[in-house]
């Protein structure tokens, strides 16, 4: 983890940015002892909570935010661009086809292990349902 990464630390949570840009907080381990430092930033800094903040890295910090992405970032374009795209294909769209190949090809090689044209026996004499 390079240093520019981490925003900013507290007892309970790191914030930290991706090489997107995107800021997003991750929390401490469960049986992480906190508030050691929480005790002594009080005492030097008695009246903090009064000023606390709901905007940028001190939403995050105070979990008002999840997250804050960056305007115009490019992953969030490439999604709603094909989604809009008509022509656009996935690999979930080719399902069908691939597993119309798969069955084709288990029956060639159920064919050639019985070497009769009974498809209801699995290579190696097993039963298969279709």
């Amino acid at each position: 983890m390079q240093p520019n990464y981490i925003i900013s630390q507290s007892a309970e949570k790191v914030v930290l940015r991706n090489f997107e840009g995107v800021i997003t907080s991750y929390p401490e381990p469960q049986n992480y002892v906190a508030g050691r430092a929480e005790d002594y930033f009080k005492s030097v800094y008695p009246e903090y909570e009064k000023y606390k903040s709901n905007v940028g890295i001190s939403a995050v910090m105070n979990d008002s935010k999840f997250n804050l992405v960056p305007e115009g970032l490019k992953r969030l374009d490439r999604r709603n661009k094909y989604q809009e795209d008509q022509a656009h294909s996935s690999l979930k769209d080719k399902r069908g086809k691939r597993d119309e190949l798969k069955e084709k090809k288990f029956l060639s090689q159920l064919q050639k292990s019985t070497g009769s044209g009974d498809q209801d026996k699995a290579p190696g004499g097993m039963s298969r349902c279709l």
